[in-house]
């Protein structure tokens, strides 16, 4: 104890003290502010814009460390810090431009960098700007493309409204895909992308109906879509090729034998004595396709006709275009398969359990089915 005394009344001592208790001071000086800021930042809104960067201490390194700090960055990574402010940009120099307007995924990449720092419109709480791929820039919310708009912008445009979903939008589609990879919220960007639930009934045929869609976003990163159409017959069976049962899958629809073939069987088997037809998956390997058919017998209304279908849309990036395959006109029947039950990668990522405990009529929910009984009269 007495030789530890001396060592405790040396300057060094007493200046390494001070350091750490000023260090400890700042530490929770921090903190509280970090809490304070957190407390008054209400949930599931943006965060506000960082300040501008007019006057950073940055700006005072010389202009050789600025263009070494530059020139580590890839071309997208480059522009976007370029971008920061008037003087980091004039010390950053031109010579990322080249390799930047030579590739077109650091274009995109760009783009995203840009998109992810955009300010939300305040009535939609959505992106001011959307992400168009094909046109390669950014295009305001409520004008889009416009006349300026490329004819592949166009083509696309239309063969997606077409054969995915008509609520599908390739700028909406890749500013999602693109703020998911930034780590923004897109869970109420996806609720305003699907359509609402639709329920009629027709008197003249007797068939009640019901038209549901969901997105979500895979752990991978892909988007996912699952479409349901229910049916409540009054006089079975249906005829597939008199409904467009298949339009959602363009190699499996209502024009292929196959899926004609399951639509009749498990009508069949839900008129016979079981009163239920067990489900029948078709996988569908060129556009990452699933459907799944199953039907049950409704005391003193018919049947009960469930179509479900499950879409892999992709991640949205550059060098994927999975999302394409859907509009493909393939006939290659090696690529389709009809299974009992098996792996089904895209069922098991939208529903996040095994396809083998997944029933047909348990992915409804309770309220649309509630809705769907209400319209269908009772014989």
């Amino acid at each position: 104890m007495e030789s530890i005394r001396p060592l405790l009344a040396t300057p060094t001592f007493v200046l390494a003290l001070v350091l750490l208790l000023a260090l400890a001071f700042a530490l929770a000086f921090a903190l509280a502010f970090a809490l304070a800021f957190a407390m008054h930042t209400p949930a599931g809104h943006q965060l506000p814009r960082p300040p501008s960067l007019n006057s950073p201490p940055i700006t005072m390194l010389p202009t050789e460390i600025i263009q070494h700090i530059a020139s580590f960055l890839p071309p997208s990574g480059a522009a976007s810090f370029a971008s920061t402010c008037l003087c980091i940009r004039l010390a950053a120099g031109t010579q990322y431009l080249s390799a930047l307007r030579a590739s077109r995924t650091e274009i995109l990449a760009l783009l995203e960098l840009l998109l992810a720092d955009a300010p939300h419109d305040p009535i939609v709480n959505f992106p001011s700007r959307l992400l168009c791929a094909d046109c390669a820039r950014l295009i305001p919310i409520y004008i889009g493309c416009g006349a300026s708009a490329t004819s592949v912008c166009r083509k696309t445009w239309d063969l997606s409204t077409r054969y995915i979903m008509s609520s599908f939008s390739p700028p909406i589609f890749y500013t999602i895909m693109a703020m998911q990879r930034h780590e923004h919220q897109c869970d109420e960007l996806l609720s305003r992308i699907a359509p609402p639930t639709t329920t009629r009934y027709t008197s003249s045929s007797g068939i009640a109906s019901q038209h549901t869609v969901h997105y979500r976003i895979a752990t991978a990163g892909s988007l996912l879509i699952r479409i349901q159409v229910t049916y409540i017959l009054q006089h079975p069976p249906l005829d597939d090729r008199e409904h467009t049962l298949g339009s959602f899958c363009h190699h499996i629809g209502a024009k292929t034998e196959r899926f004609s073939t399951t639509m009749k069987l498990v009508q069949t088997e839900a008129l016979s004595g079981t009163g239920r037809s067990q489900p029948k998956f078709i996988d569908c390997n060129y556009c990452r396709t699933t459907v799944l058919v199953g039907a049950r017998k409704l005391r003193g209304r018919g049947i009960g006709l469930f179509i479900t279908w499950w879409k892999d849309l992709g991640d949205g990036r550059p060098a994927d275009e999975t999302w394409t395959d859907q509009i493909g006109l393939s006939t290659r029947p090696e690529k389709w398969q009809h299974v009992r039950y098996g792996t089904i990668p895209v069922v098991e990522a939208f529903e996040g359990q095994n396809a083998r405990y997944l029933d047909f009529d348990e992915v409804m929910m309770r309220a649309d089915w509630k809705e769907l009984l209400r319209l269908s009269p009772i014989q």
